[in-house]
């Protein structure tokens, strides 16, 4: 990442200006960011693909400043009202439950399944409360983590486990491996029943091996998940205005700006419960 460069791609805010060219927006009305930079032209960004762009910029990940920073420029198609109503704590937590809420489309999962979620972290645990969302019927999390296996309960988990080997064989309908481990995707391909749905949320830069003959004779569909489109922004905050997710469960300290490296303290001792949250002082 380039030296100088200020972070935070999970941001929300209140606008303070409007450009001549975005439209109707008001200043003082608070938003959810989708923090990509598109050209808003191509077939990805047509689609609402938009992390696919050839010309896309991450905000908070590069040079356009992101949450972290007092103020941060970005487009207003994908700038999101939150409802009056909303507590403005709300708006960070978009983005992390449009990525869950992407790899649980991805999985197609569908109301009576089975669900198996590897890994209670943040992504995890937005995955468990869309499943249950969707109308999964049972939904397993495993984490070795005591304390996130209690964080994926508050979120819906209907069970948990601390390791997914030994995890019962042909159960689940689909899996979604949120955490970046090598040896998943092969406990996975166990756990699922045949024609069952993989899909890997969770990066891992170390080689994958999967296991062929399991795959074959199961005719499995593995996939992978990254980011979210608009339309699942908007789903997000449908669902939180509601009541049908409770983001609630996953909020953790809240910081003022002032304290943030406090808060990166914080994430580092990695003893926290919740998400830490930073906003203006």
């Amino acid at each position: 990442m380039p030296a100088g460069m200020v972070m935070g791609h999970e941001l929300g805010g209140e606008i303070v200006a409007v450009g001549s060219d975005a439209g109707g927006w008001r200043e003082g009305t608070n938003v959810a960011v989708l923090p990509v930079v598109s050209c808003g032209r191509c077939r990805y960004c047509a689609a609402g693909s938009v992390s696919h762009c050839a010309q896309c910029r991450y905000i908070g990940m590069g040079p356009d400043g992101g949450g972290f920073a007092e103020f941060a420029v970005v487009p207003a198609r994908h700038a999101f009202a939150l409802p009056g109503e909303m507590t403005d704590t709300y708006a960070a937590l978009v983005e992390p439950f449009a990525v869950g809420l992407h790899g649980v489309h991805s999985a197609q999962v569908s109301p009576g399944e089975d669900v198996l979620v590897v890994g209670a972290g943040g992504v995890g645990l937005t995955t468990v409360a869309w499943a249950r969302a969707m109308g999964a019927q049972r939904v397993t999390a495993v984490d070795p983590d005591a304390q996130r296996r209690e964080s994926a309960g508050a979120m819906g988990a209907t069970d948990v486990r601390a390791s997914v080997v030994g995890a019962e064989a042909d159960a689940y309908d689909a899996a979604l491996a949120c955490v970046g481990r090598p040896e998943l995707l092969q406990a996975c391909q166990a756990s699922v029943r045949p024609q069952g749905r993989i899909v890997i949320s969770g990066a891992c830069a170390e080689t994958t091996p999967i296991e062929p003959v399991t795959a074959l004779l199961k005719e499995l569909s593995i996939r992978f998940s990254v980011c979210y489109t608009p339309d699942e922004f908007r789903e997000v905050i449908a669902a939180f205005g509601s009541g049908a997710v409770d983001a609630a469960p996953i909020v953790g300290p809240v910081l003022g700006l002032s304290q943030i490296a406090e808060a990166f303290d914080l994430v580092r001792g990695a003893g926290v419960r919740g998400r830490v949250l930073v906003g203006p002082d």
